[in-house]
């Protein structure tokens, strides 16, 4: 048969074999995976609910011939959330297709011997493009659940989605603490009494998260932490000097003193305008239970259900399609996702603002 720019990318397999590649290659982390899971809604809107019960209740002791004390389920908070809808358009730019050509014209004049690995390089060339469109609405979900983790909200607006529409604006009940400015020469102690006072609450928490920001001015760089706390490490004493610290040795000394270990988030995402936007806020630390957050909800969308005329589809996770178009006005790919995400226990995550202590 002979391949065309056409049939190549008409074709299913070929670009399963480049989505797998790019996953193979890891060509652009999902930062949204490490947190939640796929689950598909049978509606754009759905009811989620607030405060699952996550931890057991301690039995009754009873006296052998007492009643049985009854007990209620604790009432879950509700509420209603809707998938948002994504999508852009890529054209794919003449030089970047005179390339391919050459390429499948090499593979036609190739033995079928050699034809495996000039479809290989064919395939190496166009995951770059493919790459671009599979990933893009993954990273607008990074943005949206770094929001949502290390404020509690999280909206789209007209400024970061260019030609697009404002439609996101999430608002959930989280445990927001305020520390003031009097908290900032002890910070450590201030954040050790307000997570003790929270155990009988929450429970206990697994980590806690920041940026690197953060870390350098509200821990390592706070003068109690560099005054007061010491580790032993390799049979020496080692002062916690601002600038020599990394948030494993912060970890050690925080396990010590009843905190939980240091995560540092460093996740970033690149924007339409070429500037790159940090997930997780500055001045923000936010405590939880576990990585394990909620679910990535996902409808199908309706292009699906009632395909386009002339387009061709590819259907990849979480119901998100890809297609390809050739017009008058060039060549085309084209993806659409419906997702949004599904915080299940929100009010168990405690978040420190530290805006007004470090104003």
């Amino acid at each position: 048969m002979l391949l065309t720019i056409n049939t190549l990318l008409n074709d299913a397999t070929v670009v399963k074999a480049v989505i797998d590649r790019t996953i193979a290659l890891g060509l652009g982390e999902i930062y949204w995976k490490r947190y939640l899971k796929f689950e598909q809604t049978g509606s754009r809107t759905f009811k989620t609910f607030f405060g699952s019960v996550t931890g057991v209740t301690a039995g009754s002791i009873i006296d052998k011939n007492s009643n049985k004390p009854l007990r209620n389920r604790r009432s879950l908070g509700s509420g209603y959330g809707e998938v948002a809808y994504l999508g852009d358009r890529y054209q794919m730019d003449n030089d970047r297709l005179d390339m391919l050509q050459s390429l499948i014209d090499h593979f036609n004049s190739a033995k079928t011997a050699d034809q495996a690995t000039a479809m290989n390089e064919i395939i190496d060339y166009i995951v770059d493009d493919l790459r671009q469109v599979l990933l893009a609405p993954h990273k607008r979900m990074d943005i949206v659940l770094g929001s949502l983790r290390s404020t509690g909200k999280a909206s789209v607006t007209l400024a970061d989605n260019p030609e697009g529409i404002e439609i996101l604006d999430i608002d959930l009940p989280v445990h927001l603490i305020t520390p003031e400015v009097a908290d900032k020469d002890k910070f450590i102690t201030y954040l050790k009494g307000q997570v003790e006072a929270l155990k009988t609450k929450f429970g206990l928490f697994a980590f806690m998260e920041m940026s690197r920001s953060t870390f350098n001015k509200s821990i390592i760089g706070s003068s109690e932490f560099n005054a007061t706390y010491k580790m032993i490490f390799s049979d020496a004493e080692v002062a916690l000097s601002s600038g020599l610290i990394t948030s494993e040795m912060a970890t050690k000394v925080f396990g010590g003193i009843g905190l939980p270990g240091i995560k540092i988030n460093e996740d970033l995402v690149q924007k339409a305008d070429g500037t790159f936007h940090q997930c997780f806020a500055d001045d923000r630390i936010g405590l939880y239970q576990s990585n394990d957050l909620g679910k990535m909800m996902w409808h199908t969308p309706y292009e699906i259900v009632d395909p386009i005329q002339g387009k061709t589809y590819t259907r990849s996770e979480g119901g998100m399609y890809m297609s390809n178009v050739r017009t008058e006005e060039g060549r085309f790919m084209e993806y659409g996702a419906e997702w949004i995400p599904n915080i299940i226990n929100p009010n168990k995550i405690v978040i420190f603002n530290l805006d007004k202590m470090n104003a």
